[in-house]
């Protein structure tokens, strides 16, 4: 199973604003950054949840979108 292209995307655009935020949250645990950098983390992670929640709206929609590979991805044996 797989994504259209359009939800692809915005799946690479809400793992990046997740790194950032994750970023964001380690320079604040080791001390290279203030804790004024919380909002930006918080922020970071509310717009990667926003885009996943689009995706999972939009599916639900309209599952044809979702491109299925099973048979592609599939390698068991069939049952005897």
């Amino acid at each position: 199973m797989s994504l259209s292209p359009a939800h692809r995307q915005l799946l690479v655009e809400a793992y990046a604003q997740l790194q950032e935020a994750t970023q964001l949250v380690q320079d604040i645990l080791t001390g290279r950054a203030g804790f004024e950098l919380f909002d930006a983390a918080c922020d970071a992670l509310n717009v990667a949840a926003v885009k996943l929640r689009f995706i999972q709206l939009e599916l639900a929609e309209n599952p044809a979108e979702m491109e299925t590979d099973i048979t592609a991805e599939d390698d068991t044996l069939p049952p005897d």
